[in-house]
């Protein structure tokens, strides 16, 4: 076994470490896309695949940072919506679409989108404020 050919300190270094950063940042992404200060909670009743996907956000983490993650996280309201139809190489043009046609719809207000240079400070931030924590204005209860 790999383990027991490399040493515990080796297997930690070549296997947990790149494990653990990896591991890191796929949380992180993922938190940080279904959650935000404005973000609202829906019952049963009131939630939609619709409204759902429009309670996810589109983080900014800064140009190279976009690119070398194929723009997963300034894309991802068209990734929940057309999930089935728009690979990842057209994300960021379907996303520039979608939100240049909702504007024109005047349903602009719908699409989130937050820049996030400053993406591991925000994690911490939401972790500190937000973890685990709805506040009872943010549920929806009733359409």
């Amino acid at each position: 076994a790999l383990w027991h050919n490399l040493g515990t300190a080796d297997f930690a270094v070549v296997c947990m470490m790149p494990w653990l950063v990896m591991s890191y940042w796929l949380f992180m992404v993922t938190y940080l896309q279904h959650h935000s200060d404005e973000g609202r909670l829906y019952t049963d009743e009131t939630f939609t695949f619709e409204r759902g996907a429009f309670e996810t956000v589109d983080r900014d983490y800064g140009k190279w940072t976009n690119r070398m993650s194929h723009h997963m996280m300034d894309g991802h309201v068209v990734h929940h919506l057309f999930f089935t139809k728009v690979p990842h190489y057209r994300l960021e043009k379907a996303t520039e679409a979608l939100r240049r046609g909702m504007e024109e719809r005047g349903q602009g207000h719908l699409y989130k989108r937050i820049d996030t240079p400053d993406y591991t400070q925000e994690i911490m931030r939401q972790f500190d404020e937000n973890w685990f924590f709805i506040s009872e204005e943010q549920v929806v209860r009733e359409e």
